[in-house]
């Protein structure tokens, strides 16, 4: 097990944190610390489906060969930031002066934090969907070098590879309990969200609004069991709040740092709709700014990840739909739209399945709204609040889409409440934006 994690670890500081300082060198230290795994480990398993492809079979020595051969050009590159990135770490953590609350909110987020890797360093996978599928897979690569063996039929590709080939990655250094990966997805998610709110808001406030964050049950309760959903959360909700940075701070670097981790997200789960949403408002802000080139670079970055997935599945169950084709797919579903009495039912299977569950959090989101337009602030948030509607739309439209071609699709209401965790973060970024208008001392 020893071997394993120093593995992930050296994924982390040798593609990760390398990766992200490449992207924007002024990321500040929480986010670059939060995106450091989320992109080293998506990065890398994306290498090892594209190495295997080739003949190059599974195996700790190979493994071990490629993060060489990926990690000591990127920390070649980025050597002097990484040095100063660390002296300002430590430098940040002496010079650290916290106030009694602070103080008893972090240690409630250890409490989290350390409470999840307890379990998932001592259960097994014991959930049905990844043992019979995600970590099965991660299983038969490991042993057998190669992908082959572990696509039976359509189900056992219907999903893309990123956890199970981090669970490859756990198996061939000798580890048994590979759940602790998730762990640190629910750790970044919560240090990179810190990052990105800290842009707008003080230490205290930012410290809050990520305890409220990983206080979601939801949120928590994935990170002891290893579905896909909470790394797509992280990839697509990150990478969504990363859109509102790149228009705030004229930064061309959030921009392909969404870019990279929406199209992770697509190498998690690949058919959930959401990447549209992004695409829309970057297509939209691009349009709007008068700077087309940056709708271009958002898809330079993008589609190479979410199309290889694709080329390879349909590939093997040879048809030849392309992102282009499902955009027309989706489409189909819009004239549909016209059925009341269908889209009285998708809404009231969402408000059952969705909403509740939600809970105060969206109360709060729509609370947010409403103060934003009192306090005449509506223009400064409107970029965030479209995006989150955005993601909103997409819900519905994709909820509808399924009621057309699954005929059960009012039977699985679970997995919608598992698939909307992803508006967590969204919903507690935008109340904490709304909220920073009496958050005085920004540190």
């Amino acid at each position: 097990m020893i071997i394993s994690v120093i593995f992930v670890l050296l994924i982390i500081l040798g593609i990760g944190l390398p990766l992200a300082l490449l992207i924007y060198p002024k990321l500040n230290h929480a986010t670059a610390i939060g995106m450091s795994f989320p992109l080293g480990i998506g990065v890398f398993t994306l290498l090892m489906f594209v190495t295997n492809l080739v003949g190059v079979r599974f195996g700790l020595s190979n493994e071990l060969l490629l993060l060489f051969l990926i990690s000591v050009p990127l920390v070649f590159l980025q050597w002097r930031r990484m040095g100063k990135f660390f002296v300002g770490s430590v430098d940040a953590i002496k010079n650290l002066k916290l106030m009694p609350v602070e103080k008893v909110m972090l240690g409630a987020l250890a409490f989290l934090i350390v409470t999840s890797f307890i379990n998932t360093f001592y259960w097994p996978v014991h959930i049905w969907d990844s043992v019979v599928l995600y970590d099965f897979r991660g299983h038969v690569f490991a042993e057998t070098g190669f992908m082959k063996e572990a696509f039976i039929d359509g189900y056992y590709y219907n999903y893309p590879l990123l956890t199970s080939l981090a669970h490859t990655i756990v198996y061939l250094g000798g580890g048994r309990y590979p759940q602790f990966l998730y762990s640190i997805f629910y750790l970044s998610l919560g240090v990179g969200f810190y990052g990105l709110l800290r842009e707008f808001v003080s230490r205290k406030t930012g410290i809050f609004f990520t305890l409220v964050l990983l206080l979601a049950q939801p949120l928590f309760y994935h990170s002891l069991i290893s579905y896909t959903n909470l790394p797509f959360t992280v990839y697509i909700s990150l990478g969504a709040i990363s859109i509102y940075l790149w228009d705030k701070k004229k930064e061309v670097g959030y921009l392909i740092l969404s870019a990279l981790l929406v199209g992770l997200s697509t190498w998690t789960r690949f058919n959930e709709p959401f990447w549209l949403a992004t695409l829309l408002v970057v297509f939209i802000v691009s349009i709007y700014r008068k700077k087309v080139w940056n709708f271009a670079l958002y898809s330079l970055f993008f589609f190479p990840i979410r199309e290889v997935w694709k080329i390879f599945q349909n590939s093997l169950i040879g048809n030849g739909t392309t992102a282009g084709n499902e955009i027309v797919g989706y489409t189909k579903v819009l004239p549909a739209l016209l059925d009341v009495n269908k889209l009285g039912q998708i809404l009231v299977y969402l408000y059952k399945y969705v909403v509740i569950p939600w809970g105060g959090i969206f109360v709060a989101f729509l609370l947010a709204i409403i103060a934003a337009f009192l306090l005449k602030k509506q223009k400064k948030f409107f970029l965030f609040f479209f995006i989150v509607f955005v993601f909103l739309g997409v819900l519905v439209v994709g909820t509808f889409g399924l009621s057309l071609t699954v005929d059960f699709w009012y039977r699985i209401g679970d997995a919608a409440q598992r698939l909307s965790m992803l508006f967590y973060p969204l919903f507690i970024y935008s109340i904490a934006l709304v909220l920073q208008k009496f958050d005085r001392i920004k540190e």
